[in-house]
């Protein structure tokens, strides 16, 4: 019983990180690309707040145990995607300023 609560803690957590980045992408300082003349405007992605994984994990009433699990899974995914997507953001950057 433990085990398939902790598979379906799982796959709500990761849902709901997918869901709620497709959803609003947090960005800070506005748009990801926004173009001024030869200058490119970059903003980079900020962890989700804590406020909002414990949020979700309450509107879908977790018990104390699957929120402490969802929060840390919640966090090490968000830490991941943002690793991922900010070396995606740098390697965009050095390609849109390369000398030719």
């Amino acid at each position: 019983m433990a085990a398939e609560s902790r598979s379906g803690a799982r796959k709500h957590a990761a849902l709901a990180v997918l869901a709620w980045r497709g959803r609003n992408a947090p960005v800070s300082g506005g748009n990801l690309r926004r173009w001024h003349g030869a200058t490119r405007g970059v903003s980079y992605p900020q962890p989700l707040a804590d406020a909002e994984i414990l949020r979700w994990c309450h509107m879908r009433r977790l018990n104390e145990a699957e929120t402490d699990f969802t929060f840390q899974l919640v966090k090490s995914l968000d830490q991941t995607f943002l690793q991922i997507r900010n070396q995606q953001i740098q390697q965009d950057l050095a390609h849109t300023f390369r000398k030719r």
